[in-house]
């Protein structure tokens, strides 16, 4: 729900209010010189109105945040005819892009970061769900190369919005009243227009300003269509062996559900609603989510309080950019960037270690700035969790950073990523533990010294994705959308104050948790125990925890296991009787068609005759090779499977 700058002409807003009013007369059947017009329409010109609404302190800058960052399926169906309509879109977007990737080869330009430049441009022309897919692929830098990822990172999809008429058809069908018996004014100048939704600000009749969040006509329709499309074109691509088999699925999956999940704003409701009620019961006062009015919302319409302030973007870049106009307003609003800065890494500690669930999308779009440096988070339409050994193995791995224990940061990432496949542990440790190690003398380095980039937790998922990505362990979808929730709070942070030491406001998290959990102590025990005590027993918790850890980790070294050869030599046997099988069948179905064809023209010929002419047919043979290939490619994707178990 972006705060776009409206550099409309008053003209547009005015033909809008008319064009809805002639809907709205068209539908109840009124003419122009309806007798009734005068009673039942006035108030139209009165309600369907402009609002006043901020200029923004900075004209909005792109900027590189989102650098990465799920598995239900769906039971949603989508129309085939409208689907192979869908299908035309991405066959333009991808001869697009290998047709330009070509003439790069043949210029000798053939650089990736043209390559990844002109994939977000085709994407961003496509609009839609090709703007979902991008931004979600690049957060899949264990599938991705880097400069896909930061390139894709910078899609925005300020989307040209809809008809008016249609956002409040959608209010009335979701309330099941009028809309005017609803508002007493409402803008129809959308002040944010995304690839999903719509947004407007309008007034309830009790004078509460809110802001109206509308669903796309049809977007999911079109959503379903495009993940049908994907389905076969990844499907294809396994088929020809492009991917191994399967290898594409969870990351369908995930695109599935997250798209989905998108659409649901009655869960998105309860998601704000329920961060709403526990932030206020955090202790602190300073980080909040706008109240929902569920009388008017469903799922595709919600309805919420409109908050006023500065959004995160606009400090950013009044920070960055040194501008006294903006540093001024800032002041005015007694709004500190430092002071921002913690108390974001503040609510993103307590919503990952103490909440149910986190925003998995902290954009600085996504988070308004009010006075006296109170923080609004909006937009929960992804969120994550963590069960509880994953929280012991993301607090180890934070601690383990902290203490340069590079040994502590592989074990953690082990826990992390499991249930691990057939892997080679010790290697893996290895590897892992080495990339740690040059990773830790980074942050030995001075902040002043070092980019601000440098000092965020990216390098340290990187490592993690990196070795990955080399032994083919999937990553499960809570873990990305916490690797992306990290990375865009470790970076929106150190833009606001590039001398903060994470670590040590993780530190300080730490203590005011042991208050939080010596308050529920009282509460359920009446014990007065003091902070010190407290901490020890947290402390001892974590020591166990690392125990733990690293006795699952002796106890899972792999020993090699022959059983696992006798099934790859099971599974190569299997693929070349079924070649031969379908070889043979095929060959069989078209000797047995010439000798028919060779008997109704009165040329009758036998089988042995057919076999000859069909083995020196080019066409056949060509055939016969592109099995062999392709067989090969699968034999080869299961041998190279090593023959270890975890």
């Amino acid at each position: 729900m972006k705060n776009l700058t409206n550099d409309r002409k008053p003209s547009r807003i005015r033909k809008a209010v008319q064009a809805g009013v002639l809907h709205w007369r068209a539908l109840n059947g009124i003419a122009p010189s309806d007798e009734r017009e005068s009673s039942i329409y006035p108030s139209l010109d009165t309600i369907l109105k402009p609002m006043e609404r901020r200029v923004p302190i900075e004209a909005f800058v792109e900027h590189d945040l989102d650098i990465f960052p799920s598995l239900v399926i769906n039971q949603h169906k989508s129309s085939r005819i409208y689907s192979l309509w869908r299908l035309m879109t991405w066959l333009s977007v991808i001869f697009t892009n290998i047709a330009g990737n070509s003439l790069d080869w043949f210029l000798r330009r053939n650089r990736i970061e043209r390559k990844a430049v002109r994939l977000r441009q085709s994407l961003e022309r496509a609009g839609g769900t090709f703007v979902k897919l991008g931004q979600q692929a690049a957060m899949r830098i264990d599938l991705l190369p880097w400069a896909y990822c930061v390139e894709l990172s910078k899609m925005h999809d300020r989307m040209v919005p809809f008809e008016v008429d249609k956002a409040l058809a959608a209010i009335e069908r979701t309330t099941g009243e009028s809309w005017q018996d609803i508002f007493s004014v409402f803008d129809p100048d959308p002040i944010g227009s995304a690839s999903i939704a719509c947004v407007y600000q309008a007034i309830l009749k009790d004078g509460t300003n809110v802001a109206v969040k509308v669903r796309r006509p049809n977007i999911e329709k079109i959503f379903l269509a495009d993940l049908q499309v994907l389905d076969w074109l990844s499907g294809l691509a396994e088929f020809l062996t492009i991917f191994r088999k399967g290898f594409t699925t969870n990351l369908r999956a995930e695109l599935r559900e997250t798209l989905l999940e998108e659409l649901d704003f009655k869960k998105e409701a309860r998601f704000q609603d329920t961060f709403r009620r526990n932030a206020a019961k955090s202790g602190r006062d300073f980080f909040t989510a706008p109240k929902v009015y569920f009388e008017y919302s469903g799922e595709e319409v919600l309805v919420q309080e409109y908050v006023r302030g500065v959004w995160l973007w606009e400090v950013i870049n009044a920070v960055e950019n040194k501008s006294p106009k903006g540093r001024a307003v800032l002041r005015s609003m007694n709004i500190d960037p430092d002071l921002v800065a913690r108390r974001i890494l503040w609510a993103c500690f307590w919503s990952m270690d103490e909440h149910l669930f986190f925003h998995a999308d902290p954009h600085p779009a996504n988070i308004l700035i009010r006075p006296n440096n109170e923080l609004t988070f909006i937009d929960f339409g992804s969120c994550g969790s963590f069960n509880n050994h994953q929280r012991v193995a993301l607090e180890q791995l934070v601690l383990a950073m902290d203490k340069r224990d590079a040994e502590g940061m592989t074990l953690a990432t082990l826990s992390l990523m499991e249930p691990l496949p057939l892997v080679d542990v010790p290697r893996f440790v290895r590897d892992a533990q080495e990339e740690y190690m040059r990773l830790l003398y980074t942050f030995d380095t001075p902040a002043e010294f070092t980019e601000y980039w440098e000092r965020t937790s990216a390098r340290q998922w990187v490592v993690l994705f990196k070795t990955a990505r080399k032994y083919n362990i999937p990553l499960n979808m809570h873990m990305l959308r916490m690797i992306r929730a990290t990375l865009l709070y470790d970076s929106i942070v150190l833009r606001l104050d590039n001398k903060l030491d994470r670590y040590a406001e993780y530190q300080m998290f730490m203590k005011d948790r042991a208050r939080m959990i010596r308050k529920r102590w009282r509460k359920d025990a009446r014990d007065a125990a003091g902070d010190d005590f407290l901490l020890k027993m947290e402390e001892l918790g974590s020591s166990f925890s690392d125990l733990i850890l690293r006795a699952q980790s002796v106890l899972g070294k792999p020993v090699v296991r022959f059983g696992s050869t006798i099934d790859k030599l099971v599974f190569t046997a299997s693929v070349v009787t079924r070649m031969l099988a379908r070889v043979a069948l095929v060959t069989f179905l078209i000797a047995l068609f010439i000798s028919f064809k060779d008997l109704v023209t009165g040329a009758p010929s036998t089988l042995v005759e057919s076999f000859a002419s069909i083995a020196s047919s080019p066409v056949y043979l060509v055939f016969l090779i592109s099995m062999l290939l392709l067989n090969i490619r699968l034999i080869i994707f299961r041998l190279v499977d090593r023959d270890l178990s975890t």
